[in-house]
This record gives structure tokens, C-alpha cells and sequence, in this order.
């Protein structure tokens, strides 16, 4: 079929996600070190900028982030925090969390984490620096959220944004041990939560909003920020890219660590703690008569526990990871990585939202190459195109790699989020790249509802998505809510970025569970088609 003849026979909404195939044999796996000579990092991440290579490394002690390119750490931070504002550090307090903005490459905002005066617990905003694209200007700080904290542990400091755009921040049970106040089943305390924050309708005063559906919206007993409670300290979390589940890394006390689960768009989850440790009894303690006793039907049990060895020497703190979404290790696409920092253990599952499968041991495999070595593994974290991180508290920051085989190139065509809650809404980015012999091409991102095989050939092109109404759809209305710049030019390198963003509530629950596919194709000389992409699918959650 001619490209013209598809603009009259072409055939309702969308967004992201992954793009392999599993492979028939596993890809043998190793660690390379990528950055050294750190003062104790414990986190690592890309920009969301597409094309960007920086890595970014939160210290804790030191309250910076740094920037490293290559192996090489910038001279000066990106942020020096304690030049700004007093940080409290030492033990588990600190600079504990950092995030981008979404929109980062718009608006330049980041947010952190830390221990201030009083060992407090603030959130702040920051701002980029107009002139220098490795400084953060410390004159832009806003502050958002300032709570106390009762001891010097269980600090939580995660925060993250979820694909429905709204920031997430990990608190912990305020200390000491077997939370002897109950904060993570007491609804007006701050402590022990998973809290939601809409920080794009930040006043003046830095205010932030309370997504509207943040499940004890309404209720006067609760903080209206809580989105789940029952927690810990959820140390490490993270979300799938493909699906927008949540991974929770919640430690333990004394006797059990826990990876806890939350379905992407359910909020208002009661993981357990202080009544349960895991799959434990820990038992109701201070708590208050009305609150749920061991095995209540009301928690959310962990999908997978493991138990200490010991004090030190065996399993002890659990470093939550990420399900892999990288490119170079297709066959590892879906399994979640995570580790224990007390005995460097390092494993791997698949969970499908009702069963896992696959658990793997994969300390022996990922033990880097020479003298080198992964010990006290404080973080996880994704790199420039989703490759897996790992962060040890020697200094140091390790990829893994493919071993012995090379690794696989991203595609032409990746997106930032492969599932977006129907309730809550949220946006995926087309990170497009047709290569430098594309230049300048004219481009057009197309979608469909009913799949892609067998697809459509188009001028010998052939283009993963079968013909439908939202063929239709993304065909006549490119750059029209809900899409934003699907057809326009490729830039001098060959690349674009595209978007999709659906609102809260625009598509109903009749939607939840339908999967939309998106792909490219730039045309040519006489408006022929001179390539077409692989295609991305976005999968509707509740």
C-alpha cells in the first residue's frame, strides 16, 4: 500500500512503553564500575532531558548532588545543599532524596529530601541555573513541607515521581524501634506513609495541592497527603516504567524484609507495620485498640520476604531496585531487581500482580570483574536509557552490563511510561531517534487499539500497527490534545520528542485494561514513506 492510499483507509487514546521481546536464553550478566571517589552516595539517576548522558549522584553526608560524565565527576556539584540551608547529617539522616521534574527540560525544577534543624524532615523545590546547565541556582529554593521527627532513624527520604505526574515521598516511622508511638497506623501522623503531592499547583507561600484522588480525600481523620500507610521505612521504591506499579523496599525490624507491592492507580493500601513484620505477628504494642490485629484481612501482605541472619554478616536492611525497562539486556525486560545492604546479596524476581516467578540469586553473577567489589548497597537506580544502577556506600556506582555479549541498542522509538491510571491520569513521552540519515525528515507518530501484527506495509515500510478508529484519530489530529508535537521535523540528529497526556477521569473505567500502540514513519521525497519504528504499548490502569 502507498502512504497516500493509508491517509483515506486508516482507522482513541494512548501512551508509552516498552518495546522487547524476551529473549530464548537468559543473557549472561556482569557489573562495570562507573563512577568512584564518592563521599557516601546513596542514589543515582539520569535527567529525564532525552540525550542527556549525565549521571547524577546524591551524597548524604556531604549534602550534594554531583555530576559525573563518563567516569569523571564535575568539579563543582550541580548542588551544594548546606550551602543554602542547614542539612543535619550522620547516621540516617541527611540529603536522603532528590527527584526531576517531569517537565524538567521546560522548567528546570528539581526537588530534595533531607534532615534539617531539629532533625526535622524537609522537602524543597530548587530551580536551575539560567546560565549553567551543571548548577542549580541556590537562590530559587521553595519549601513545601517541613515535619518532625521523634528520633534519628527510619527517615525514609525516597521521593519519586509516579507516572501520573504527582511526587511521592517515602517517610519512614519516625525511629527508634517497633514504632513505639504506632505513626504508621495513625492517620493524622506524617510518619510511616507513602504521601502523594500535586506539586504543580505550588502559591506563593509554597503551598502544594492534594491530587483530588488521593484515597482519604474528605476523611477529617486522615492527612489528605497519605496515599498508603503501614510502612517502616520504605527506604527504596520505585515505579515500573511499562506498568506504573509500585516496588516498595519496606526494612525490617529484627527478623524479616519485605518487597511490598502497589498496583498502579489503587491508592489507600495499609501494608501492615507495626502489627506485622512481613508475613510476621509483630503485634498491636502501643497501638490503639481499634487498629487491625496480626493477619487482618486489611493489609497488603509483601509479595516476597526474606529473614535476617544474624546481626551483621547475613540479611538484615533491604535496598529496594526497579524492574529493568533498560535497552541493552532485552530479556531482562520485567524483572525486579533488589538487594540487601548487611550481606551485599543481590537477587531478582518477575511478578505478573498475582504470582512471582523466576526468583534468582544473582550475587555471584554481578560481582564486577578484578579487585573490584559491591559492598554496603545503599541504592539502586536508572541510567541514561533505563540501564539498572547499583550504588554502594564505598563510593562508588556500578551498571549492569550484558557479559561476554554485546549489548542491544535502544530502538527507534521508547517511551517514558507504559501504563497510565485511568483515575489519576498522567503523560508519556515518544523519545524518538531515526538516526542521523533522518535528519530533518518529516515525522509522524500514529497509534492503534487492535494491535501490530500484522501491521501495514506503507511504500515497502512496513509499520507495526494494525488500522483502526485511533489510527484515525492520531492521523487527522497530530498536535491536538491530548498529543503534542506527533508530526512535525526531526531535529539535526535525527531525533524528537513527542507526548501524550491524558487527563484524570477523561476516559472512565471502561477504559481500564485496553492497550494502545504507537509507532512512527518519516517521510521522504513525494511524500513517500522512507521509515517506519518499532512500535511502544500503553496499557490503561484503574
Amino acid at each position: 500500500m502507498q502512504f497516500t492510499e493509508f491517509l483515506g483507509a486508516a482507522g482513541a487514546l494512548a501512551l508509552v512503553a516498552s518495546f522487547a521481546t524476551p529473549a530464548d536464553a537468559q543473557t549472561p550478566l556482569t557489573t562495570v564500575r562507573i563512577a568512584s571517589g564518592l563521599s557516601n552516595p546513596l542514589y543515582a539517576t539520569a535527567s529525564p532531558i532525552p540525550g542527556d548522558q549525565r549521571l547524577f549522584v546524591v551524597e548524604q553526608s556531604q549534602a550534594d548532588i554531583e555530576i559525573v560524565v563518563g567516569t569523571v565527576k564535575n568539579a563543582v556539584p550541580f548542588l551544594n545543599l548546606d550551602n543554602s540551608v542547614p542539612v543535619v547529617a550522620g547516621g540516617e539522616q541527611g540529603l536522603l532524596g532528590f527527584a526531576f521534574h517531569p517537565d524538567y527540560a521546560s522548567n528546570g525544577h528539581i526537588f530534595v529530601y533531607y534532615t534539617t534543624t531539629g532533625g526535622a524532615s524537609q522537602l524543597d523545590r530548587f530551580t536551575v541555573s539560567a546560565t549553567d546547565p551543571d548548577r542549580i541556582n541556590p537562590n530559587t529554593r521553595v519549601s513545601l513541607l517541613n515535619f518532625s521527627q521523634p528520633f534519628t532513624n527510619h527517615n525514609g527520604g525516597m521521593i519519586a515521581f509516579g507516572p501520573d505526574g504527582y511526587l511521592y515521598v517515602g517517610t519512614g516511622d519516625g525511629g527508634s524501634g517497633n514504632d513505639p508511638s504506632c505513626n504508621a497506623q495513625n492517620p493524622g501522623a506524617w510518619l510511616g506513609k507513602m504521601l502523594r503531592l500535586d506539586i504543580d499547583t505550588i502559591d506563593a507561600t509554597g503551598g502544594y495541592g492534594i491530587p483530588a484522588d488521593n484515597p482519604f480525600v474528605g476523611d477529617s481523620a486522615y492527612r489528605p497527603e497519605i496515599y498508603h500507610l503501614g510502612l517502616r521505612n520504605p527506604w527504596r521504591y520505585s515505579f515500573d516504567r511499562a506498568t506504573g506499579d509500585m516496588y516498595i523496599g519496606d526494612v525490617g525490624q529484627n527478623a524479616q524484609e519485605e518487597v511490598s507491592f502497589g498496583p498502579a492507580g489503587v491508592g489507600g493500601i495499609n501494608f501492615g507495620w507495626r502489627i506485622q513484620e512481613g508475613n510476621l505477628c509483630n503485634g498491636i504494642g502501643s497501638c490503639p485498640v481499634q487498629v487491625p490485629g496480626c493477619g487482618s484481612s486489611s493489609f497488603s501482605f509483601p509479595i516476597h520476604t526474606y529473614n535476617h541472619a544474624g546481626a551483621f554478616g547475613g540479611p538484615c536492611s533491604i535496598s529496594g531496585g526497579y524492574v529493568y525497562r533498560g535497552c541493552a539486556i532485552p530479556d531482562l525486560q520485567g524483572t525486579y531487581f533488589f538487594a540487601d545492604y548487611c550481606s551485599n546479596e543481590i537477587w531478582s524476581l518477575e511478578f505478573d500482580g498475582t504470582t512471582v516467578t523466576n526468583f534468582t540469586d544473582r550475587t555471584a553473577e554481578l560481582d564486577p570483574a578484578g579487585a573490584l567489589a559491591i559492598t554496603s548497597i545503599v541504592s539502586f537506580g536508572e541510567g541514561p536509557n533505563g540501564e539498572l544502577l547499583i550504588v554502594d556506600q564505598g563510593g562508588e556506582v556500578f551498571q549492569v552490563v550484558p557479559n561476554g555479549v554485546p549489548a542491544v541498542d535502544c530502538p527507534p522509538l521508547v517511551s517514558t511510561w507504559g501504563g497510565i491510571s485511568v483515575g489519576s491520569g498522567g503523560s508519556t513521552d515518544f523519545l524518538l531517534d531515526a538516526g542521523a540519515g533522518q535528519a530533518g525528515a518529516i515525522y509522524l507518530v500514529l497509534g492503534s487499539a487492535s494491535g501490530t501484527a500484522p501491521g501495514i506495509t506503507l511504500d515497502g515500510n512496513l509499520l507495526p500497527l494494525n488500522p483502526d478508529a485511533y489510527s484515525t484519530l492520531t492521523l487527522t489530529a497530530p498536535n491536538l490534545p491530548p498529543f503534542t508535537n506527533t508530526f512535525s521535523l526531526l531535529d539535526g540528529s535525527g531525533t524528537a520528542v513527542a507526548s501524550l497526556d491524558i487527563p484524570g477521569g477523561a476516559l472512565g473505567v471502561a477504559a481500564v485494561g485496553l492497550t494502545f500502540n504507537h509507532a512512527y514513519l518519516t517521510l521522504g521525497g513525494g511524500g513517500t514513506v522512507a521509515f517506519t519504528s518499532n512500535a511502544v504499548s500503553l496499557t490503561l490502569a484503574p
